[in-house]
């Protein structure tokens, strides 16, 4: 899924993403829930939105440079933005792109509706947003009083960053570089998440540092919620990658409290994160390891006449524990994904839009690092196509399935793999793929 949606879906990860934190706060912290709370209006809105803006600035050390418009709206205007924002910014050719990259990877089902998906998601359990290009907040006028100030922490945090590091830079991201798009929204999301829990542990004179890493760790580990229905009946990959910002990008910016406090976070939007492996291993982003970058070479010749590439992107550390973990154990998905050094996947299509072909070139730290992928992506296609024997040598397996032809391959610290390619001309993909530029 494109990031660009992300930040619209803030409320109701972020009620996913604390559930754990809340849980383990004493009662005294929380406000107990009225069953005679009433809407709220527009000027009670603007009253509270001064009032947090006020304890939010003050605990994050960011100087409130100007007041934040805000206002009480319906769900019906709630949802009419949301769905407004989404058809401007993901065009209909985006989105079939999206989808059918889910599918020849096999991280979504046939016949899935992905933008009715979406834009369910979207809305559900939807209860306000701040919108960095009007430099607006507004919040549902329906829920209780009691509920709306851990929102408003974390979504008024947007609106510090936006007056003081400029989030709308971030609006036009350049295509194909998903990956560290990602990173940069997981820092954007885990310090305003780090923020509304600071907030909520305040009353107790405590501080998010002070939670242990081993709970933040099972905060990463919780993958649904409760009452959420469309969220839950997502998609792993997508239900994943959509948790992925708030609750290891809490986690970043945790080991950043840690290390050098809120001005440390700041100092961050100055020297962004590059890769989703730097979110999930903050001693890379701390050592400033770089992805190594990888230009796949034009595959459409080889491909033959009438194909053309509808997707290329990078897959990143996080990308590739997603397509494992669909197939094999969380344990062996996250330590093979771990030696990521590099990748771009780039999804072709042919002429009549029915058939597809998916390649994937990756760099990995060590020759060893780059085995354990190699064996690590051939057992998920073993269990992705349970049917199907493959033809194999030390260095190559080749799966002839429903699908096409799948070919992993690895030459030293690279993994090469095809998917859905056509017997008679994988050989001649192949031979194009090795000669990507690898830098």
């Amino acid at each position: 899924m494109s990031k660009r949606n992300a930040w619209k879906l803030s409320l109701l990860i972020t009620l996913l993403s604390s559930a754990l934190l809340i849980a383990q706060a004493p009662r005294s912290a929380t406000t107990p829930r009225s069953e005679k709370s009433k809407a709220m209006t527009t000027a009670e809105v603007e009253k509270m939105t001064a009032e947090v803006l006020t304890q939010v600035s003050e605990i994050r050390g960011l100087k409130l440079l100007h007041p934040v418009k805000s206002g009480a709206k319906s769900r019906a205007e709630i949802e009419q933005m949301v769905i407004k924002n989404f058809d401007e910014e993901t065009t209909p050719a985006e989105l079939d792109a999206e989808y059918k990259t889910l599918l020849a990877f096999g991280l979504a089902p046939k016949g899935f509706k992905y933008r009715d998906f979406l834009i369910k998601l979207l809305t559900e359990q939807i209860a306000g947003f701040y919108d960095p290009k009007k430099k607006e907040f507004n919040l549902a006028d329906w829920n209780p009083l009691e509920l709306q100030k851990t929102v408003m922490a974390h979504e008024l945090t947007h609106a510090l960053q936006d007056q003081h590091f400029d989030l709308t830079r971030f609006d036009k991201w350049p295509k194909g570089d998903s990956d560290r798009e990602s990173a940069i929204h997981a820092l954007i999301e885990g310090d305003a998440t780090a923020l509304m829990i600071d907030y909520l542990m305040k009353p107790m004179g405590r501080s998010v540092t002070q939670i242990p890493k081993t709970l933040l760790d099972q905060m990463n580990a919780q993958t649904s919620a409760p009452g959420m229905d469309v969220i839950n009946s997502a998609p792993n990959a997508i239900r994943e990658s959509l948790i992925f910002p708030y609750s290891y990008g809490m986690g970043f910016a945790y080991q950043l409290l840690k290390d050098k406090g809120w001005e440390g976070v700041s100092q961050a939007y100055s020297n962004l994160p590059q890769s989703s492996e730097q979110i999930l291993h903050y001693e890379k982003y701390a050592a400033k390891e770089m992805p190594i970058k990888i230009e796949l070479a034009d595959l459409s010749g080889p491909l033959s006449k009438g194909w053309k590439r509808v997707k290329f992107d990078i897959n990143g550390e996080f990308g590739y524990y997603l397509a494992l973990v669909e197939y094999i154990s969380k344990d062996a998905a996250r330590k093979a994904s771990e030696g990521w050094g590099g990748d771009q996947f780039a999804l072709y299509e042919n002429a009549t839009q029915t058939k597809t072909t998916l390649a994937h070139l990756s760099v990995w730290d060590t020759e060893a690092d780059a085995e354990e992928f190699f064996s690590a992506y051939n057992e998920r296609t073993a269990k992705r196509y349970p049917q199907v024997k493959p033809n194999s040598t030390a260095k190559q397996f080749v799966y002839t399935t429903p699908d096409g032809v799948t070919l992993i391959e690895a030459r030293g610290k690279n993994v090469l793999v095809l998917e859905g390619a056509a017997a008679a001309g994988v050989k001649a993909v192949a031979a194009k793929c090795w000669e990507s530029k690898i830098s």
